[in-house]
């Protein structure tokens, strides 16, 4: 009995992760450089217009050409950014790991020889031309 009611969950989980045919817009990611965008488009417009060229579906082909080229660039920046970050973020790891070491080490220095202790808990001071060490409070 049990074997049935799991292959009709089993089923039913089927059913219900199904998340349509496909052919519906799910989301639409958020526009960037849309007005340098628009510059590079009508900088082309104006190149082809000056040449003499009128609006063809050659014009829509290289719009269409400018717009993928800008696609590709704005992909590019994404990934650099992130590649950027990451390496940014191990940077930080790595320096807190390297402070915590060295603290570590002088609390221990500090421990096992009573001098250093004294003389890291001590300000510098000259006194009759000569460096003496001078408690700190």
């Amino acid at each position: 009995m049990a074997g049935v009611v799991g292959k009709a969950l089993r089923g039913f989980g089927k059913a219900l992760g199904k998340k349509g045919d496909g052919k519906r817009i799910t989301g639409v990611p958020i526009a960037k450089r849309l007005t340098q965008r628009r510059k590079d488009t009508e900088k082309l417009f104006k190149i082809r217009q000056d040449a003499g060229a009128n609006p063809s579906k050659s014009m829509a082909k290289h719009v269409k050409a400018t717009a993928a080229a800008n696609t590709r660039y704005d992909k590019a920046v994404k990934a650099s950014d992130k590649k950027f970050k990451s390496q940014k973020r191990k940077v930080i790891g790595g320096a807190g790991v390297t402070i915590a070491g060295v603290v570590g080490a002088h609390e221990g220095a500090k421990r096992k020889f009573p001098k250093f202790k004294k003389v890291m808990e001590s300000s510098v001071v000259i006194k009759d031309g000569k460096l003496k060490l001078k408690p700190k409070k």
